[in-house]
């Protein structure tokens, strides 16, 4: 080995910097999977402010990002309602021996689901609504954009 010449020795190479699409592809993937913005950022490698810029900057991360959340949002809704009409069996015990048992719903849960799904349903009324009077306000405006241009086309074909 020639002394002048250093040691030729090749470095390792430098780790890959994934792209933005791949860096956004990942975290909801692990956002699928933990459920919870923070750890999936951490995982990830990112921060959760990052997060909230990608959702502001780029609208189809903002769509996916949203699809998960109502995803996650309708699971837990089905679970509660699962666990709304579970009923609880307590045994009732006598000097070691079961004598009897009682049996427990939990009203509280049950009327909250029943609220929350009573809520849901008269917003969705409500969003109804709303839609079909735009349209009848849009069509009303149609209306008169018609009679108002009838008019004009009838002026000019009589001269003015």
């Amino acid at each position: 080995m020639d002394p002048a010449m250093p040691d030729a020795t090749p470095l390792p190479p430098r780790p890959k910097k994934r792209s933005l699409p791949r860096q956004q592809a990942y975290f909801l993937r692990q956002f699928r999977r933990c459920g919870r913005v923070a750890e999936a950022a951490a995982r990830t490698g990112i921060t959760p402010r990052t997060v909230q810029r990608w959702r502001a900057d780029h609208p189809r991360f903002a769509e996916r990002y949203d699809a998960l959340v109502e995803q996650r949002i309708s699971m837990m809704e089905d679970d509660l309602i699962l666990r709304a009409g579970h009923v609880e069996r307590r045994p009732i015990l006598y000097r070691g021996n079961e004598v009897a048992s009682v049996y427990r719903h939990n009203n509280q849960l049950a009327m909250y689901v029943m609220n929350r799904l009573d809520r849901a349903r008269h917003r969705a009324e409500d969003r109804a609504e709303r839609r079909e009077l735009a349209e009848l306000r849009l069509s009303n405006e149609n209306r008169a954009l018609e009679r108002t241009a009838d008019l004009v086309a009838q002026k000019l074909r009589n001269g003015f």
